[in-house]
């Protein structure tokens, strides 16, 4: 049944920043990306679905969500597409609810690794940011300063699903002190000026939590931050390259961190 005029202008809403925030909700599209939303048990409110764009994984992906209780809306093509912002969608959109959480609550003892991203504007930066801190269990993702929204659907979209494994807390740098001082965490970032890997390698063991900051490409880390910095670390490479795209430094790092330190 086609959604009223009213009904879909306010669920398009949630394509939009000011959308989410006032709803406190946001879109995700796609077979694959929701998939991996079940597989991290993160279950949507509604799915909104077209029957004749649906492959046979679609079709089953819709089973599955009404028996979690999600509500099953079949939309026209033409309304459909008004939902997306992909060239060839697959037939398939939910709406998850946005979970605000304190930070202390996000803790646990078990918390050794967290990452911080600041100033990050661009969204496939903090999508594959947020892919690779999952990857490599830094399932806590501050957000501090200017960085993009991670519910926005190209961040959602360039996760690949991670937006569901871990849980990002925008936070303010006042805060993000008081944090590392509660908790005596150690703040580490990279700089060419920093030192090797090794000759870290003590003082990033013996912390806990560790966090992890990465700053803008463009900018790099702000002074404010870098003066919370208990560790600046150089990365080693190749002089053919000035320098790396703060995603792939920051995945660098904690594959670095991961294989060191996390029992397996």
């Amino acid at each position: 049944m086609p959604l009223s005029i009213t009904e879909l202008k306010s669920l398009r809403t949630l394509l939009t920043r000011k959308g989410r925030r006032k709803h406190s909700a946001f879109l995700a599209e796609g077979v694959r990306l929701l998939e991996e939303a079940i597989r991290h048990r993160f279950y949507p409110r509604a799915v909104y679905y077209a029957p004749s764009l649906l492959s046979t994984r679609g079709e089953k992906l819709v089973e599955r969500f009404g028996q979690k209780h999600a509500e099953l809306v079949q939309l026209p093509v033409r309304q459909f597409e008004t939902l997306t912002d992909t060239k060839t969608p697959q037939g398939i959109v939910a709406r998850f609810d946005i979970i605000h959480h304190e930070l202390d609550e996000l803790l646990t003892t078990k918390t050794r690794n967290i990452l911080v991203c600041e100033n990050i504007s661009d969204p496939g930066n903090i999508g594959t940011l947020l892919r690779s801190a999952l990857a490599f269990e830094f399932k806590l993702v501050l957000l501090c300063g200017s960085c993009v929204e991670p519910y926005s659907p190209k961040v959602v979209r360039s996760s690949m699903g991670a937006i569901f494994g871990v849980r990002s807390v925008k936070i303010e740098y006042d805060t993000l002190n008081q944090f590392v001082e509660k908790y005596s965490g150690t703040i580490i970032a990279s700089g060419l000026e920093g030192k090797s890997w090794k000759a870290c390698y003590s003082q990033i063991r013996s912390a806990r939590p560790r966090l992890l900051v990465v700053g803008s490409e463009a900018g790099g880390l702000s002074e404010e931050m870098r003066s919370l910095a208990s560790v600046i670390l150089r990365i080693d490479h190749s002089r053919q390259v000035e320098s790396l795209n703060v995603a792939v430094a920051g995945s660098i790092i904690m594959k670095q961190i991961y294989d060191s330190f996390v029992d397996r």
